[in-house]
């Protein structure tokens, strides 16, 4: 009888351990989260930019997005919806920190965000005539990001996505096509490009 309640108490000692460590370990979790929450770059809970070199573009895509897939240029598409959208291909740096920490969770809506300092310009060249423009023209002044900046106009990319949508200001012809070579100039001197037709484009 008494080694059946020895071992009981023994039993409820482990249990009693067991427990302090879990709720100890949540406790720890959780302080942890309300610390980096305030943390300098973290934003709306999001964590904070990591550090990356470009090194390519990996895809030109247009909008808009039906059917479960972008548009193509077999398509016909309205260009009250159209829009010219590039993804950037990077290299993350090994001493990139995102400043998270195990088990810490973030907002479902949270896209990994990136600190890019290599890049010295991103141009659209048109490889045929559009909208009453040359072969050969930058038309990246015609090509406005979600914030209403020109993408001539950007020369920071700080806490950025690597997927760029940008909206056409110009109109063309009916029925006409934008075909590009959308170049990625690197400050090392080194330079990258990816040629494109977009969809059809309806005017009226």
């Amino acid at each position: 009888m008494l080694s059946w309640v020895s071992l009981k108490k023994f039993n409820l000692k482990k249990v009693s351990l067991t427990l302090g460590l879990c709720f100890g370990y949540l406790f720890i979790l959780m302080t942890a989260s309300c610390i980096d929450s305030v943390e300098p770059g973290n934003v709306d809970g999001c964590p904070r930019p990591k550090e990356a070199d470009a090194v390519g573009i990996k895809a030109v895509f247009f909008s808009p997005y039906k059917n479960n897939r972008y548009a193509i240029a077999s398509d016909t598409v309205s260009l009250a919806e159209f829009g010219f959208n590039f993804e950037l291909e990077i290299q993350v740096k090994e001493n990139s920190n995102s400043g998270s920490l195990p088990g810490q969770a973030f907002a479902l809506s949270c896209i990994q965000s990136f600190n890019i300092r290599n890049i010295s310009d991103i141009t659209v060249i048109l490889t045929a005539p559009f909208a009453g423009l040359p072969i050969g023209t930058d038309i990246s002044y015609l090509l406005f990001t979600p914030d209403k900046k020109r993408l001539s106009e950007l020369k920071e990319f700080e806490a950025i996505s690597v997927y760029f949508g940008t909206s056409l200001e110009t109109t063309p012809a009916n029925y006409s096509q934008l075909k590009t070579r959308t170049f990625l100039f690197l400050k090392n001197g080194t330079q990258t490009f990816i040629d494109s037709t977009s969809p059809y484009l309806k005017t009226n």
